[in-house]
């Protein structure tokens, strides 16, 4: 006789939405981001320093520390200037949608 596998155990919807959501993608960039710059800076080069160009303000921001995260790298959501040119660029697209 042979053996069936055991079935597996059965998820409810609640089961489902309890699960955390999908970690965020590590090596995202931002859109509006022209050119960023990795520099060795301070003493021994223990420092990093990113050089990023930002295409909304047009100006060269600076990030400086031993492991920075700077938004256009890690999380451009929370910068305000991505925000205010993507809100900008969806009410163009939706102006032109309706």
């Amino acid at each position: 006789m042979r053996a069936e596998p055991p079935r597996p155990p059965k998820r409810d919807r609640s089961q489902r939405a309890a699960q955390p959501e999908a970690p965020p993608v590590r090596h995202r960039r931002c859109p509006y981001l022209e050119q960023i710059i990795k520099e060795r800076a301070g003493p021994f080069h223990m420092l990093t320093r990113y050089k990023a160009d930002c295409h909304v303000d047009r100006r060269t921001h600076k990030f400086t520390g031993r492991h920075p995260s700077p938004p256009c790298i890690s999380n451009p959501e929370t910068c305000s200037l991505y925000r205010a040119e993507h809100s900008a660029e969806d009410d163009r697209i939706r102006r032109y949608r309706d």
